[in-house]
């Protein structure tokens, strides 16, 4: 009988490491990326080249990555590929913007043979694909598809409100999505001779428009049967107010430290009136749910005004950033840039409730002193907890010894890990994109395996 050695532990945490949770998400979605090429290729389609053969292909696997826009961006936390909203936006976001590129190419890919033939021939083509009728509703969905993808790419730019550009997103969006649906299945060989090769892509177009009728029809109507009462909004900085809901008696709601939600405190819950903020309560302040969000929009900008006793609505709980990750850890660095202090908090809250002793460190920054939030309750752990440490770090002077002056830089960083124990020590980051991007450097730079780094953007 042959016998075969367990692989080592050191190639086992190799292998593991190559195929991590964004790993699988990865090849989960190029799996389903590849599906229409494969059925299509049971359809027994035939291009006339190779390059016909080529452009075919990649046609196919952009419109099937611009179907799969929809469920990466309709927090579908039922199935796993979709379940990590923070992997999910990005990829969204990404994709986005190469699909605008490839789309933006697609007429000019087509007709480049004609014009290689001949200039006139391909000019001809040119003004007949233009004023053929047939081709009307491929125009309208090219120009809308280019117009909408740069609008998305500087929203923040443009003096458009969010809610303003989340519904333009959605109706823009889904009007593209018929119009190159009847496109691809009215123009060309495949489209007009082909029946089962328009089925797929209108079956494919009703899952994506199915989605959006879930979103904001279904799932507005079961979350009107389960609302949370507004218990308090109070400001905990000059610029923070600390936000707290309840939840009514019998309604189940479960959540891990590190999660967030949208919340919806409008009088309606149709349309795009709900907005994603991290929860950093801990489990044992429930029915009680608390938030912390800064005045950073037109939305919180008006926090002051909500009403204690209202009705609000949360949609959630989502995020994969939890304590789970840590378990194995033999150390924790907590570092939140200026908003991203909740879901630090709640972290922390967790860590406490389970009277963890491990060596826990939390590095908070912020611009100025004055936004410091909660710091007397933070620093409260210091004695609760066995190993605790609050280190704060200021952007501008300070007069008090024992701040960081500065940003969130290596040094800082290093001075709250253990070098003898870097391989497993795990670090989590909420804040800013342009904070995140530069920890995450210092971080490897310091040894620290992308595998223990944790965190979530939450820029949607």
């Amino acid at each position: 009988m042959t016998t075969h050695a367990a692989p080592s532990s050191k190639s086992a945490s190799r292998f593991q490491l190559r195929l991590g949770k964004k790993y699988k998400l990865s090849i989960g979605y190029l799996i389903l990326l590849i599906v229409p090429f494969c059925i299509s290729q049971m359809i027994e389609m035939d291009p006339k080249t190779v390059y016909a053969k080529i452009l075919t292909i990649v046609n196919m696997l952009a419109m099937m990555a611009f179907f799969i826009q929809f469920p990466l961006g309709s927090r579908l936390k039922q199935f796993p590929i979709f379940a990590n909203i923070d992997w999910s936006v990005e990829r969204h976001k990404k994709i986005g913007k190469w699909l605008g590129i490839i789309f933006l190419f697609h007429p000019i890919l087509i007709l480049a043979p004609r014009f290689l033939f001949s200039y006139q021939d391909g000019i001809d083509s040119l003004i007949e694909v233009i004023t053929a009728s047939q081709m009307l509703t491929g125009l309208i969905a090219w120009v809308l598809l280019i117009l909408w993808v740069l609008l998305s790419v500087y929203k923040n730019k443009l003096p458009m409100r969010y809610e303003t550009w989340r519904l333009a997103h959605l109706i823009g969006f889904v009007a593209i999505t018929i119009l190159a649906t009847l496109h691809i299945t009215t123009v060309g060989s495949h489209g007009q001779f082909q029946p089962n090769f328009d089925m797929l892509w209108w079956a494919l177009c009703a899952c994506s428009l199915a989605m959006v009728g879930y979103n904001y029809l279904v799932k507005p109507a079961r979350l009107k049967r389960q609302p949370f009462t507004l218990r308090s909004v109070t400001p905990v900085s000059s610029s923070d107010w600390q936000v707290t809901v309840e939840k009514k008696a019998g309604d189940e709601f479960y959540f891990e430290p590190g999660q967030f939600v949208w919340l919806n405190t409008s009088k309606s819950l149709h349309g795009v009136n709900e907005h994603p903020f991290s929860i950093s309560s801990g489990k044992q302040d429930l029915p009680h749910l608390s938030f912390i969000i800064r005045e950073l929009g037109d939305y919180t900008s008006t926090l002051g005004s909500l009403k204690e006793g209202q009705e609000v609505y949360i949609d959630g709980p989502y995020g994969s950033m939890t304590l789970n990750d840590s378990r194995k850890a033999k150390g924790i660095t907590l570092i939140a840039g200026g908003a991203g202090l909740g879901p630090i908090l709640s972290l922390l809250n967790g860590l406490a409730e389970q009277n963890d002793t491990r060596p826990i460190r939390l590095l908070y920054g912020n611009n100025a002193m004055k936004q410091m939030a909660l710091v007397d309750q933070i620093r409260a752990y210091e004695k609760q907890l066995c190993d605790f440490k609050l280190q704060l770090i200021c952007q501008e002077a300070t007069n008090h010894p024992d701040i960081y002056q500065g940003l969130i830089d290596k040094q800082i960083i290093e001075r709250n890990l253990n070098p003898s124990a870097i391989n497993k020590w795990s670090v989590y980051l909420c804040g800013p994109k342009p904070m995140i991007i530069g920890v995450n450097k210092h971080l490897k730079a310091l040894g620290i395996k992308p595998s223990n780094i944790h965190y979530e953007q939450l820029s949607f």
